[in-house]
C-alpha cells in the first residue's frame, strides 16, 4: 500500500529536512519514527526540501507498507515515535503511482515579518524587522517576479541546478499591523530563492530602492544585485497541491 502523510515541523533544531550524515534532520526523525512503527525498512518519498531552520505547516511524504496498523491511527502511533517539534498531521492510502514530489502541482510557501518594536518571545520564529516599512511599494515590487522567469539573482550561492528558470503563480502580501506576512506559490524554488526575493523587498520598503529595483534585479541575472538572504526562521512550508 502507498501511504500519504502531511507532516507538520519547527525547523528550528534541525540541519533542514533531508537526511544528512552526522547531523540531526527532520527527515531522519521522520524515517525513524516510521520504520519502528511499521517494524521494516522504508523509501520515504518527500515533496520537497526545506533549508536548515525553515518551518512546514503542509509537508507531503509518501511511502510504502502493508502495515497492519489502521489508516486512522498511524499518525497517533508514528507521533509516539517522533519529537514534539515534528507531527504527522494527517494519513491516507494514495494510488502505487502517486509520488510526493513529482506529483505535485504546485507549492505554497508563506514567509512571517514581525515588525514590532521589541523582541517578542511568541514571535519568536519570524523575522524581526522593528523600522518602518513601505507595504505598497513591497507589493508593486513583486508583479515583475509572476510568471516564468530566470531567477538566477535569487539563488543561493552554492546551490547547483541545471537551470535556473522557474514560475512563479502568485506573490500577495498582507498586512496585519505587527504582523507582515508573505505568501508565495509556484510549481518550485530555488535554493534561498523565496528568502532573497524577501530580503530584497524589504530593502524597497525600507526606502534604499524604488519598486522598479526588483525587476532590474531580476534581469541582472546576478546574485550581488540581490538584496541579503532573510532569516530561514521566517520561512514556512503552508501547502502542497495535487491534483
Amino acid at each position: 500500500m502507498n501511504i500519504k502523510l502531511i507532516i507538520s515541523y519547527k525547523g528550528t533544531n534541525y540541519y533542514g529536512y533531508q537526511i544528512q550524515p552526522n547531523v540531526k534532520t527532520v527527515e531522519g526523525c521522520l524515517k525513524a519514527a516510521i520504520e519502528k512503527t511499521v517494524k521494516h525498512k522504508v523509501k520515504l518519498m518527500s515533496a520537497g526540501r526545506t533549508d536548515t531552520g525553515v518551518h512546514a505547516a503542509g509537508q507531503v511524504v509518501n511511502f510504502f507498507s502493508n502495515t497492519s496498523i489502521d489508516i486512522g491511527n498511524l499518525p497517533k502511533v508514528i507521533n509516539f515515535h517522533l519529537p514534539d517539534d515534528i507531527s504527522v498531521i494527517g494519513a491516507e492510502y494514495v494510488n502505487d503511482d502517486f509520488h510526493s514530489r513529482f506529483s505535485a502541482k504546485g507549492k505554497h510557501y508563506r514567509y512571517y515579518i514581525y515588525r514590532g518594536k521589541y523582541r517578542n518571545a511568541l514571535y519568536e520564529n519570524m523575522m524581526h524587522y522593528p523600522y518602518p516599512l513601505d507595504i505598497n511599494k513591497m507589493e508593486e515590487s513583486f508583479k515583475c517576479l509572476i510568471g516564468e522567469h530566470d531567477f538566477k539573482s535569487f539563488m543561493g550561492r552554492h546551490a547547483i541546478v541545471k537551470d535556473t528558470i522557474r514560475e512563479i503563480y502568485n506573490i500577495s502580501i498582507t498586512d496585519n499591523g505587527d504582523i507582515v506576512y508573505v505568501d508565495f506559490f509556484g510549481k518550485s524554488f530555488l535554493k534561498n530563492m523565496i528568502r532573497i526575493i524577501i530580503g530584497t523587498s524589504i530593502q524597497i520598503g525600507s526606502g534604499k530602492f524604488n519598486k522598479d529595483h526588483m525587476e532590474k534585479v531580476l534581469k541582472s541575472k546576478n546574485r550581488k544585485k540581490a538584496g541579503p538572504t532573510a532569516p530561514s526562521k521566517g520561512l514556512y512550508l503552508m501547502e502542497i497541491y495535487y491534483d
